[in-house]
């Protein structure tokens, strides 16, 4: 779970690294979790386009059991 101060960080338009971070399902949608031990730190900005057309987000997941 990240921590108020990781939050506040995560803003439209800055570049951010995630060291030890990951993506946690929860009421069948995505959340990103950092761990204890991860870092949130913003960075020097990065020329990227952002692919919007393949949302993951908006997808709604079931968890499947493997017997």
């Amino acid at each position: 779970m990240m921590f108020s101060a990781q939050i506040d960080l995560m803003k439209a338009d800055t570049t951010v690294i995630l060291r030890n971070a990951k993506i946690d399902m929860f009421k069948s949608t995505m959340r990103l979790a950092v761990d204890k031990w991860g870092r949130v730190e913003v960075t020097e900005p990065a020329a990227f386009e952002v692919k919007q057309d393949n949302n993951l987000s908006l997808v709604e997941y079931e968890l499947v059991n493997m017997e």
